[in-house]
């Protein structure tokens, strides 16, 4: 029975490094969630009525966001779901995202002054 008990902690284990082994780092991931943000904040100032074109217009910003930061879908999903399994690692990325944000909106006021 001990030993039942150590192969299953060790299959759990090994669970979990796979899972973070497809993480993207933690600045990446912050970057590439701000772009999109940014494409939501973006079709959302568009003001279109159907929610269809809205998903649309959203997929195909996320896509060329993906495109520009080198990554596909996929690995951004499993790298989105790993940060998500892991509380303090997700709160810590999305003040990273918030950091950044707050440094491009100071860039921008300063850039239109």
């Amino acid at each position: 029975m001990k030993y039942l008990f150590v192969v299953l902690a060790l299959v759990i284990f090994s669970c979990q490094n796979d899972q973070n082994r497809y993480r993207l780092d933690q600045e990446k991931m912050a970057e590439i969630l701000v772009d999109i943000h940014l494409d939501e904040v973006k079709i959302s100032r568009m003001e279109i009525i159907s929610p269809d074109t809205n998903l649309l217009l959203y997929h195909q910003l996320e896509k060329a966001t993906l495109k520009k930061h080198a990554i596909d879908s996929a690995s951004f999903v499993k790298s989105f779901d790993s940060y998500v399994r892991e509380p303090k690692d997700f709160i810590k990325l999305y003040e990273r995202v918030n950091e950044i944000m707050k440094d491009r909106k100071k860039l921008n006021e300063s850039s239109h002054r």
